[in-house]
């Protein structure tokens, strides 16, 4: 037993200083402001002829990348322009999608078996109360949470600890869940992309073009969906 919580307490440690590494890098370096109208200008052509000299290989790293950022609890706002800005809305949609689903599944796998005791610590008195809801339909519940907006990543994937849920529906829900939400945010990026590439400015004007009108449309309609489906059926209970 002692030997089991040193394990966790080493894991645990390692695991914080990854996460941290990653976050003092990227703002170390100031990630973030590469991404702007000039950059996607003049180097956009050049990454993108650079990824299909071998875009399996290129694929792959991405897919590993964000199997890794997920599992590490990142957050996705990064990733969604990179798979947008790089890879397009059909292939980037599609990586983006598998390495949130593997990401996220292995974190639940890896939580619940060395952090269970600390996710019931922190976590039970918040959700006790969708506890009679998991087990009346824990999948559609898990599935919907996913689907709500402002209801983070992280905390989808440990929820289910909770709730004792069976790997399958862990995985599905995770494909389904934020299936609509990654692909609609990746073609929307993806879209603005490529019309600042073509010269436009990025202002009001770009919301005329059906490449980054359609996606926000039914980025929109989907946070009404599902904001109404909450209301209605999910009020007391998230």
């Amino acid at each position: 037993m002692k030997q089991l919580s040193k394990l966790k307490i080493i894991l645990g440690l390692i695991y914080l200083l990854i996460v941290a590494l990653v976050t003092i890098l990227f703002f170390y370096y100031e990630a973030y402001n590469y991404v702007n109208s000039d950059f996607i200008k003049n180097d956009r052509k050049v990454i993108i002829n650079y990824i299909n000299q071998n875009i399996f290989l290129h694929s792959l790293l991405f897919f590993l990348f964000c199997t890794i950022w997920f599992f590490l609890l990142g957050f996705g706002i990064p990733v969604v322009v990179l798979a947008g800005f790089i890879f397009g809305s059909v292939l980037g949609s599609l990586l983006l999608l598998m390495g949130f689903v593997f990401g996220s599944t292995a974190l639940y796998v890896f939580a619940n078996h060395y952090f269970k005791d600390l996710v019931f610590k922190y976590f039970l008195n918040k959700y006790k109360s969708l506890d009679s809801h998991f087990k009346k339909n824990d999948f559609a519940y898990l599935l919907f949470l996913r689907l709500v907006p402002g209801i983070p990543s992280q905390v989808g994937s440990l929820i289910p600890i909770l709730f004792n849920m069976k790997l399958k529906k862990i995985f599905l829900s995770n494909i389904f869940g934020v299936a609509p939400g990654i692909c609609i945010s990746v073609s929307l990026v993806s879209g603005i992309s490529s019309k600042i590439e073509e010269g436009y400015s990025f202002n009001l004007d770009l919301l005329s073009d059906p490449k980054v009108s359609i996606p926000l449309t039914a980025l929109g309609i989907m946070v009404l969906i599902v904001n109404f489906v909450k209301q209605k059926f999910f009020k007391s209970k998230i």
